[in-house]
């Protein structure tokens, strides 16, 4: 028999979704194993039988039961991880780390890695570095490690993980009461103008063709706001004039970005879908670069205890190589 007691990272969760997070590292334990456990009195709070959405309190004890009758115990589950994460060591997690303190880590996420798992078994991505990271300094087992919010796969820069539920609650809140400050660098075809104001409304269209969505300007969209500042224009000797652009962002829209520069005539290098397919040839033959030209360059807020705190990234070298 095995008791947790409820602390502050576990408080105020489902039990069942709690539970769900707390087997998460035993692959053969399935949902319906989890309920089945609840249902039989094999997982008690406070000596008690609760339902599946009974809303954990601080201080409350969660205790796990042997199974008996041949059925699968929390004792008989094998703790097994992929092999790509295991070979995963601590100095390369911490290459990757901008900051760190007792309420998040700050990465510097590098291209080509996706945030949460793909399609494919053998990608690493995020989260395959956050669970070796908690394994290797004892985050509790009660809070799921979570990032505060999604970068693309092809998409580099600040990326912040929530090291407890508070931490993650308080984050999740500045960013949906829009108190974020959040900054990119992207390259862009033309000589865009010092200072750019994009508002209008974005609208999600489905094409059925492509099996795909994708956004456009259109009177029956939400509003959407963008600002951007050009940095430095060059003449680049394959690609012709182009532009690294400091981009603000208001509004979190699908796309935003690459819609609202595509709008005023100025492409993102390599975006596929609202493109210049002529200088995305030209930047994969010559030049050996196939992902869209966009990095998350900074990510400021007032902390939990009023201060103001920023993070920043610096060009990655694919940007460097272009614009020098």
């Amino acid at each position: 028999m095995k008791i947790k007691k409820v602390d502050y990272n576990i408080a105020n969760q489902r039990f069942d979704r709690y539970l769900r997070k707390y087997f998460k590292p035993y692959s053969e334990v399935k949902l319906n194993d989890i309920y089945s456990w609840i249902r039989k009195w094999a997982i008690l709070v406070n000596n008690k039988r609760v339902k599946e959405d009974y809303k954990l309190l601080l201080g409350d004890e969660i205790k796990f039961n042997n199974i008996d009758k041949g059925e699968k115990t929390p004792k008989k589950m094998i703790y097994s991880k992929e092999k790509k994460i295991k070979e995963l060591s601590l100095d390369e997690i911490k290459q990757l780390i901008i900051y760190e303190d007792q309420n998040r880590v700050v990465f510097d996420k590098p291209t080509w890695v996706l945030v949460h798992p793909g399609n494919k078994q053998n990608e690493l991505c995020m989260n395959d570095y956050i669970e070796k990271y908690c394994s290797m300094i004892g985050i509790n087992d009660g809070f799921k490690p979570s990032f505060g919010y999604r970068l693309d796969k092809d998409t580099s820069g600040v990326l912040i993980w929530a090291k407890n539920y508070q931490a993650l609650q308080y984050l999740n809140e500045i960013i949906r009461n829009r108190e974020i400050d959040k900054e990119y660098m992207t390259i862009v075809s033309g000589n865009m103008p010092k200072h750019l104001l994009v508002e209008n409304n974005l609208e999600k269209v489905y094409d059925k063709k492509f099996w795909s969505s994708y956004m456009k300007v259109s009177q029956n969209g939400l509003y959407s706001k963008s600002e951007f500042w050009n940095k430095k224009t060059i003449e680049h000797s394959i690609l012709g004039t182009i532009s690294l652009v400091l981009v603000k962002l208001y509004t979190g829209r699908m796309h935003q970005i690459r819609v609202h520069l595509a709008s005023e005539w100025f492409w993102m290098l390599w975006d596929i879908i609202y493109w210049n397919p002529a200088l995305n040839r030209k930047l994969y033959k010559q030049l050996k670069i196939n992902r869209q030209m966009l990095h998350c360059s900074s990510y400021s807020f007032k902390n939990m205890d009023g201060k103001n705190i920023s993070f920043e990234s610096k060009l990655p070298s694919d940007f460097q190589k272009l614009i020098n």
